[in-house]
Formats: C-alpha cells, structure tokens, sequence
C-alpha cells in the first residue's frame, strides 16, 4: 500500500511541474492542493454551481481542490486579502460586502437601480471591466459573477405606499435599509441573520426587504403575509483567483479556466431566475400574497433610485460614475 501511494505522489508532482513549472508555489509539496473557499451553505445555489466549477478546475489544472463551503477556510472578509498573497487559490465573495475598500463593488446594491435580472445583467456588461481591472490592480483576478434573486419587501400589513412603513419596526443590516426606514418613518430595528428566524416567529420586526429565498428560508409567512416583489436591488457573487496562482497555471490551463468560468456564469444566473420562481411559488403556497409594487410605490422608488444613484456618484469616483452611466445606456434610459 506504501509504493502504491508513493507512486501516486511521485506522479503527482511530475504531473504538477509539467503544468504549473518547477518554480511555481503550486508545484511546492505544501502548495499542491487548491485552496478554494466557498461563502455559504451546500443549500444555496450558488454553492451548487461553485462545486462543479470547482471540479473543472481540479480536472483543468490536474491538481486536488480543497473545498471550503460556508466560509470554513476563511471569513468572507478575509477572502480577498487572502487572494491577494495567494494563501487562496480561489475564492468566493459578495460584491458589495468590499465596497468600504473599492466603492465601484457597490454599484449592484444601489437601491432602485434595477428592475429585474435583466438590468442586471446590463450593469455587470458595464461594470465588468471596471471591477475587473480594480481588483486585478491588487493581485486578485475575476472570473465570474452570479446574482442572487432581487430584493422585495416583505410585510405583516399591506405596503401600497412608502408610507405604510412608518412606525413599523422594519429590520436594517446596510445602509440601504437604514436609509428607507428614515425616509419612510419607519422603526430601524438591527437583526443578524442568524437570528432572523427566530425574530420573525416571534413578531420581533414587522416588515424587512430582502430576496424571495431568503423570505423562504426564514419562513418569513409565520409572521408576515405580503411580499412585494420590488426587486430593488440584485447583488452578486464574484468567484476570484489569486493572480500569483493565475501566473502558475499554463496558457492552455487559462483558456480553458475562463471558458470553465463563462460556463459558471450563465448557469449560475440561471439558478438564480429558477431559485427566484421557486421561492415565489412556495411563499404562495404558505399564503403569502406575492404583489407587484402599485403604481405609486413603484414612482417613490424609481425617484428614489436617482437620488441614491446621484449620491453614490458623488462619492465613488470617475470609474464607477461611468460605469452607472455606461449601465444606463446599455439599459436604454
């Protein structure tokens, strides 16, 4: 059993150097797997689609992938930065959770920007190049990028209004939803979201935006009865990879990485759109009644989204002020 597994390491590391070159950290006994962390649960799917990338990159590269879902190898807020010295191989992060380092990663969690999966899929056309160059400009290179479904608003009483909300206790966890329960007159009320289970079953917070699948998780309808699909922001996920691990891999390797990471992208948003109908369709199966924002909410919001843009613009710089811009002529207005 000792020679059979000392064979299989000898061919291992003849087969490593032949793809990554005997000066590669990668061809370093220590290095030989590909560290991959993965930010949630093997539920969501986004996870689902990360696991298949992730074997087609261990196919690709001829290396072991060490896989770490729900953030078991780093913190999401360590990803980056650990992309950046290469102790990660590839990782997985919410844009906007680095937005305080690079605002640009912002840009897809701007209230009342979006409407639909669509837009969004405009906004990354234009903002992709942008992000990319960013983040490359500190050794972390982007390869793909999947949305998760848009942000609606749930509701223990009807909303037609924005003012309906007022004097509700409305659950808060960015500035986005600071900012509507002040302009609303609602009652900020900060929930982690470990604990949002737990608040909605015992009437803690009245209403909350946030995506059907998450309402669906939390079981939102044990409290709240209306969901209004206001899709008002659609963040994403970006999976990375270390440049210094990039520089490893051979020309051919990187080909067929990036081919691997387009093919991530559009199944990815794919699941999102089918994750998004399914959660919709169970919360009214539990008597959810799930609406489209009235004409006069739907006015509030579409104002509100010039305002909130308008402020970004101000704060984020030249790049990202034309990347909004390069969203909205692609959008058509």
């Amino acid at each position: 059993m000792s020679d059979c597994i000392a064979r299989r390491q000898a061919l291992a590391s003849l087969w490593g150097a032949a793809l990554f070159g005997s000066g590669s950290v990668l061809a370093q006994p220590q290095a030989s797997a590909l560290r991959f962390s993965g930010a949630y649960g093997d539920a969501v799917f986004h996870t689902q689609n990360l696991r298949q990338f992730a074997r087609r990159v261990a196919e690709l590269a001829g290396a072991p992938v060490e896989l770490g879902v729900n953030s078991q190898l780093k913190p999401m807020a360590e990803v980056l930065p650990a992309l950046e010295t290469g102790e990660l191989a590839f990782g997985e992060v919410l844009m906007s959770s680095y937005g305080a380092k690079y605002p640009l990663l912002t840009l897809d969690s701007l209230p009342f920007i979006v409407r639909g999966f669509d837009d969004a899929a405009h906004m990354w056309e234009a903002s992709r190049k942008a992000v990319g160059d960013e983040l490359l400009s500190h050794g972390v290179r982007v390869l793909y990028a999947v949305p998760w479904p848009g942000q609606g608003l749930y509701s223990r009483i009807a909303v037609n209004q924005l003012s309906d909300l007022k004097g509700l206790r409305f659950r808060v966890y960015n500035d986005a939803t600071k900012r509507l329960a002040e302009l609303s007159g609602a009652t900020a009320t900060t929930i982690a979201a470990q604990d949002l289970s737990k608040a909605i079953e015992t009437g803690q917070v009245d209403a909350m935006v946030t995506s059907s699948t998450t309402g669906v998780d939390s079981q939102a309808w044990k409290y709240m009865k209306f969901f209004v699909d206001l899709r008002a922001w659609i963040p994403k996920n970006m999976v990375c990879v270390s440049e210094k691990v990039w520089n490893g891999f051979s020309p051919a390797v990187r080909q067929s990485l990036l081919e691997a990471a387009k093919q991530a992208e559009t199944q990815g948003w794919q699941m999102a759109r089918s994750a998004d109908e399914a959660a919709k369709k169970q919360l009214a199966e539990q008597r959810v009644q799930v609406l489209p924002p009235t004409a006069e909410l739907r006015r509030t919001l579409d104002q509100l989204g010039e305002r909130f843009g308008r402020e970004w613009a101000q704060k984020a710089g030249i790049n990202s002020t034309q990347a909004l811009l390069g969203y909205y002529a692609r959008r058509g207005g």
